[in-house]
């Protein structure tokens, strides 16, 4: 009965919190439409206000997944709007609605417009990317991705995660895609710990053991010297069969975790390294 009552509680703060963000949405629109109706009784709906009103509207129906509420208001507000730079926003937020409705034929022809018009427009040549992805064409999808981070002055680790995570799906040459644009994120940002798994996993991947093992050795001493590092290097040396090194990364992993205060030994998190730890050496 617990149990039941907090998934019930955890149903009813999740599906409140939706309604709310849903209802707060409907305010946006309301708000909008009452702006509109103002206009047009105050006898002001000129192309220079009403055109941004109706844009922002289609924005927030797209959000609301209201596709043809959205649809209809990028196209009236085209129809309306003789400012090139407004123009090619609506070209581009029609294009990532079709992307996001599921329609990525639609959003490439779109999306290509955008960048014919404005090569530089970023949101644009990210969007462009994912569609690529839709299509399946993943090595485009690469190269998009490339020219959108070339347009920022300092990409995320998302963004090289997101544009690796493309590259694995090339058939072939893919792996080797990755581990290029991962060494890139390392080096421009730093030995970030999420860059730094993926790139450890794709040199794993390749069986290219010392890579992997030089690559963690990037981390800060008090990230790399953590229980699940000394985990993942282990498994790297028992891989390579040096096994007398696994042996000693198991066991600074176990006690780096017994140094722990008592309240974060006994977390189910590292309650579950610690048996894993334990179990590697055991099969030593």
């Amino acid at each position: 009965m617990k149990i039941l009552i907090r998934y019930c509680l955890s149903y009813s703060l999740f599906y409140s919190a939706l309604v709310g963000a849903h209802a707060q949405l409907d305010v946006r629109v309301q708000h909008i439409n009452d702006l509109l109706t103002h206009d047009l009784n105050a006898q002001l709906a000129s192309q220079t206000n009403h055109a941004p009103l109706l844009l922002q509207r289609g924005e927030l129906h797209s959000e609301n997944h209201h596709w043809d509420l959205a649809m209809h208001d990028f196209q009236s507000a085209m129809v309306i709007t003789d400012d090139a730079s407004l123009r090619v926003d609506i070209w581009y937020y029609m294009g990532r609605m079709r992307l996001q409705s599921g329609m990525p034929d639609e959003a490439h022809k779109l999306l290509s417009k955008v960048i014919e018009l404005d090569p530089s427009y970023k949101s644009a040549r990210l969007n462009l990317a994912r569609t690529y992805v839709e299509l399946n064409d993943y090595r485009t999808a690469v190269d998009e991705m490339d020219i959108f981070m070339s347009l920022l002055s300092r990409p995320t680790p998302d963004q090289y995660i997101e544009r690796a995570n493309m590259a694995q799906l090339i058939d072939h040459d893919g792996q080797g895609i990755v581990i290029e644009g991962l060494n890139e994120g390392v080096n421009q940002l730093g030995p970030i710990v999420s860059l730094v798994a993926l790139l450890v996993d794709s040199y794993i991947e390749q069986g290219k053991h010392e890579e992997a093992l030089r690559v963690i050795e990037l981390l800060p001493h008090e990230i790399n010297s953590l229980p699940r590092w000394q985990l993942k290097k282990g498994d790297i040396y028992q891989e390579s069969k040096q096994y007398l090194d696994a042996d000693t990364a198991y066991n600074n992993g176990l006690s780096r975790i017994n140094l722990m205060p008592e309240h974060r030994r006994l977390t189910p998190a590292v309650q579950s390294l610690k048996s894993q730890l334990e179990a590697k050496l055991n099969t030593q």
